[in-house]
């Protein structure tokens, strides 16, 4: 046979299984339609061959493309009614009334940023509500991707001293929720291993590290949100983890705790910073206002033991004293300048020889290898009296104190408010060796930089 036979024999076989598969399917359309018609005895089971089963899916192909669009626009339904039940999850408190609008040449991610904690501050003062109210827009604004919440959380970080916000754990999840919830998950053990997404990790690690700094230790909800987030196999669970077992160790190891955040009124500031340098237990502290401007807020904070009036009356007229400052005490991110009134060489009993007790350590270490046998008698030797604490290598210290504006005449004023209780202290002399506690800092470091 000829190839042009070939083909025709070919498509009259089409043809005919064609003809015959239309009308199986017309005749079984009106049986179904009126059961009265009997069935046909010329239609016949037919085989579906290679050619028919052809044909079949020719015809459906337009059906598969309707079903493939109606599946479609489903899905597109099913992911916008997520979409809104996570916005509506994100904000079920009231939404503000009003939304940032950039124009066109201020597109750039630090200036939207910059713009709405602006436009949060118009509304208020800074305060922990103008702060979560700036949170709010953002992530309103951010849309579905959540673009540009690395830059502002760390503008939110730097802010957070600035609205005195930095000790409240409530707002660091606030700071931390603007991350995307399982956006950034691992998808493997392995995957984990190589630091997926590490811009992000890192920026998640500064708000961890900014809540070390000032000491906020996280809960069991930080902890969850970490997970959504990161995984725990990140980085930023591991920081977690270390946070949660060491913090709570050193919490209230400090035995002059300081509270958080540290009181405002300088007074108290005053009488913490003088119980901490303070080591005798009997130290009582006193604070004085200015008896001539009650109104001006001057006061003084003299910290003194019984034993230092003691110490203080025994010390001999000719030898004058000295007041020392400033040096800076620091609780915790807030400095106090303080002033002692001590001696200027190093400190010995009164009345006795200067070299008494250093004559004595001599004649201990002669004698450390001389061995006395119970059957000699044993030398008599003088009792020498314990120092006190307040006595020190570099001389006595007979009080302390912190005054208001730290001047040379507020430190006279403490110094005859000395005299009530310590009348010796009239009869001795008194030297001010009082410089600047920055101009010595300065003096220090330049003096490190020529070495």
């Amino acid at each position: 046979m000829t190839p042009r036979q070939t083909f025709l024999c070919l498509w009259n076989l089409l043809l005919r299984d064609a003809r015959h598969v239309l009308l199986s399917d017309r005749i079984l359309v009106q049986q179904a339609s009126n059961k009265s018609i009997p069935q046909c005895s010329f239609v016949r089971t037919y085989h579906q061959t290679a050619p028919v089963m052809f044909y079949r899916r020719f015809l459906d192909r337009g059906k598969g493309k309707v079903k493939k669009k109606k599946k479609e626009e489903e899905d597109q339904e099913i992911d916008a009614k997520i979409v809104e039940e996570k916005l509506t999850q994100l904000e079920k408190v009231k939404k503000p009334g009003y939304k940032i609008r950039i124009p066109t040449y201020e597109s750039t991610t630090d200036r939207y940023i910059n713009r709405i904690f602006k436009k949060a501050e118009e509304q208020g003062e800074k305060t922990e509500e103008t702060f979560n109210t700036a949170i709010k827009i953002y992530k309103l604004n951010a849309g579905l991707y959540v673009r540009g919440h690395i830059e502002f959380g760390d503008l939110a970080l730097s802010k957070l001293e600035e609205y005195e916000l930095q000790y409240n754990l409530e707002v660091y999840k606030m700071i931390f929720s603007i991350f995307p919830e399982g956006k950034y998950l691992p998808k493997s053990k392995v995957d984990a291993e190589f630091i997926p997404f590490p811009r992000q990790q890192d920026a998640a690690l500064r708000v961890l590290t900014k809540m070390f700094d000032n000491g906020v230790i996280p809960d069991e909800e930080f902890g969850r949100m970490i997970i959504s987030r990161f995984s725990q196999r990140s980085k930023v669970f591991t920081r977690f983890q270390r946070m949660l077992y060491w913090m709570p160790k050193f919490k209230h190891m400090n035995p002059w705790p300081v509270p958080r955040p540290p009181p405002k009124d300088p007074t108290q500031l005053a009488v913490m910073a003088l119980k901490r340098m303070s080591f005798d237990l009997e130290t009582k502290i006193t604070v004085v206002n200015d008896p001539r401007d009650s109104c001006s807020g001057k006061f003084i904070a003299s910290a003194q033991s019984p034993k230092q009036i003691e110490l203080l009356s025994k010390h001999p007229p000719s030898k004058p004293i000295i007041v020392e400052g400033e040096h800076y005490v620091y609780l915790r991110k807030v400095s106090q300048k303080v002033f002692v009134l001590k001696t200027d060489r190093e400190g010995e009993l009164p009345g006795e020889e200067p070299d008494y007790y250093k004559a004595m350590e001599e004649e201990e270490d002669e004698e450390m290898f001389d061995f006395v046998t119970p059957l000699e008698e044993e030398e008599q030797t003088a009792i020498v009296p314990k120092k006190s604490v307040h006595e020190q290598e570099d001389g006595t210290v007979y009080g302390m104190c912190i005054t208001s504006d730290s001047s040379k005449e507020s430190v006279q004023d403490w110094i005859q408010f000395l005299q009530t209780n310590n009348p010796a202290l009239e009869h001795i002399p008194v030297l001010f060796r009082i410089r600047d506690a920055d101009f010595l800092l300065n003096e220090t470091l330049k003096h490190e930089e020529e070495e």
